[in-house]
């Protein structure tokens, strides 16, 4: 994070007390659009609407307590350098402690219980597989992942990621982790993962999960309830139970002058004016969700007719190429879909000591336990005590899902997605070894399942105006958020990317006075390619010349062709210049001494 940029408060807009901000959708994209507008932007805060189907905000970021027991859809994987995500933190004020802010308490947290993981992978019901460390790869796998990291992603276009490796590359251990904690699948975007593998330092103990970043509570209570607070406290207005389907415009596609919405069930349309804002979340990948729990399963809605923000996006799309192609993503459920499950165990707590010791984790800091043998792809984790502020004492609870539903698992002899929750626990429990106290344990459990049947769908593969620009071309006053909006450089299925683009529209659409935070350059740290470079190939210590290939002088000139195209995709270093003309610096001269030059 540059802070000479990041901290700098611009002078306020020309007119913004005179616009007026509508946002549709009160997850994490529209609450941080909010804030953005009303703290950097200096928007009156009565000046922003947010407006919601459902009756509570944070979409996918949920966390609650039912007649039963607990409900949370969804595990976010944080990390140190999601630098808008912690942006939007480090202004918000703690519920909890006064002076602090919500980023104050998720960097105290994370120093007092840090995740660290000496079980992430398990084999043979319950024992930890003592060759996961070892990430050293064939060369033909080290060869096709360098592919992928240095081509383009107009090459990579509408590829799959099973394009570039046989079927053992899916059985690596790199892959069994990289894959169980972002819910990859090798038929997935070869873009994408491309993405990640240049985003994310995954190399660099990535088995321990160290850097991984958790909070205090559920990300509900720990993020979204503070953003929320904040923003009533300021004067912004919230419409729940408010059911936008489509957008009309002025002209071209280009100014949007009405939101078409329902509200409890009767025609709620609202008029937008011309200098006035519109964000719109284009879609979420828990909509649709449906629920089972111990004796029910959580059936797979197919519905094509109600989808939420997503049916806002296809009848954008409807209008204009430039809102991107929607199809690419949905309509193909039973590729995209996965269960999650919540467990809550009351007055057993057996269950979880036995997990602990066999992690040798304190609950809340081993992160996910993967199991390998698993036909469902299963992978787990028990949080720390209270997850929830509310949490009784005799309570625990966990979350873990599946990601090929499909198949049949190897105690439970049925596709998971065809399970209940006594069902899937009792196959959870048959990895862990600890089928002995089964009915204990499910005498004593709760179990929350949830069918999603769009969680993947963002990772389908695509291509270049798949998904539209944050400010499509020519809008005046529109900016999409979400996980379907194009990012330059920055990865889909994480809570920054909903935050980014909420930081960006708002920027955009204003001519804010300030550039928007930079996606982290970890692929063009020299620290990290020579760590993933070192990993892959089994070197500890430093490098040796015996580590080096041999050349063949005949590959010379395709070598030198590849170096030349990896080198050439370097951007320059940051414009020194700190004036607000930022096309000086690719002048040779704009000035005109009077002084002669020297001969």
């Amino acid at each position: 994070m540059n802070i000479y940029q990041t901290m700098y408060h611009p002078l306020k807009p020309a007119g913004i007390d005179d616009r007026r901000a509508n946002i549709v959708g009160g997850g994490i994209a529209g609450l941080a659009t909010a804030v953005f507008l009303i703290d950097d932007a200096q928007m009156p805060a009565q000046n922003v609407t947010i407006y919601e189907k459902k009756p509570v905000m944070g979409g996918s970021m949920d966390g609650t307590k039912g007649n039963q027991g607990y409900l949370c859809r969804a595990e976010r994987e944080l990390e140190p350098y999601m630098e808008c995500l912690w942006y939007l933190c480090s202004k918000i004020p703690s519920l909890e402690n006064p002076g602090r802010t919500v980023l104050d308490d998720v960097v105290d947290f994370n120093r007092d219980e840090p995740i660290h993981s000496e079980a992430r992978v398990i084999v043979n019901q319950g024992e930890i597989d003592s060759h996961y460390h070892d990430y050293k790869m064939k060369p033909e796998y080290a060869a096709a992942m360098e592919t992928i990291i240095n081509s383009t992603e107009e090459e990579l276009a509408n590829k799959r990621i099973d394009e570039f490796f046989d079927k053992d590359f899916f059985k690596t251990n790199f892959w069994t982790c990289f894959h169980s904690q972002l819910a990859f699948k090798h038929y997935h975007s070869a873009i994408e993962c491309r993405r990640y593998w240049q985003r994310f330092t995954f190399i660099s103990r990535h088995e321990y999960l160290e850097g991984f970043v958790h909070t205090k509570y559920n990300e509900y209570d720990a993020i979204i309830l503070p953003i929320e607070r904040w923003l009533i406290d300021q004067g912004v207005h919230f419409e729940n139970n408010f059911n936008v389907t489509d957008l009309g415009f002025s002209d071209a596609n280009n100014t949007v002058d009405e939101i078409i919405a329902t509200q409890n069930g009767s025609a709620a349309n609202v008029a937008v004016q011309r200098q006035d804002l519109v964000f719109v979340t284009t879609g979420s990948i828990s909509e649709n969700s449906t629920f089972g729990d111990n004796h029910t399963v959580a059936e797979t809605n197919r519905d094509t007719q109600d989808m939420g923000t997503f049916t806002i996006w296809q009848n954008l799309a409807k209008k204009d190429a430039k809102f991107g192609h929607p199809e690419k993503f949905l309509g193909q459920i039973d590729q995209t879909k996965w269960i999650s499950f919540f467990p809550t165990v009351k007055n057993y707590p057996e269950f979880f000591k036995r997990i602990e010791e066999l992690s040798g984790s304190p609950a809340g800091t081993g992160g996910l336990m993967t199991f390998k043998d698993s036909n469902w792809d299963l992978s787990f984790e028990i949080h720390h005590k209270p997850f929830f502020p509310y949490q009784a004492d005799d309570e625990e609870v966990g979350w873990g899902y599946g990601l090929y539903g499909e198949n049949e698992g190897n105690y439970i002899k049925k596709r998971m997605w065809d399970c209940t929750g006594d069902e899937i626990l009792t196959e959870l429990l048959y990895h862990l070894g600890m089928l002995d106290i089964k009915d204990e344990v499910l005498a004593h459990t709760y179990m929350s399942t949830t069918m999603m049947p769009y969680c993947t769908s963002q990772f389908m593969p695509r291509q270049a105006g798949d998904r539209p620009l944050g400010v499509p071309a020519g809008c005046t006053n529109l900016g999409l958020l979400g996980q379907f909006v194009e990012i330059d450089d920055d990865v889909v299925f994480t809570v920054e990317t909903s935050v980014r683009t909420g930081l960006e529209a708002v920027y955009k659409l204003l001519n804010f006075d300030k550039r928007p935070i930079e996606v982290n350059p970890s692929r063009y740290d020299v620290r990290y390619l020579l760590q993933r470079i070192k990993r892959f190939q089994g070197i500890t210590g430093d490098v040796t010349a015996a580590d080096l290939p041999q050349v063949d002088p005949a590959q010379l000139p395709a070598l030198t062709a590849k170096l030349l195209k990896l080198v050439n995709a370097v951007p320059p270093y940051y414009q020194m210049y700190l004036g607000r003309d930022q096309t000086i610096p690719q002048k040779a001269a704009v000035l005109h001494p009077k002084a002669p030059h020297s001969k």
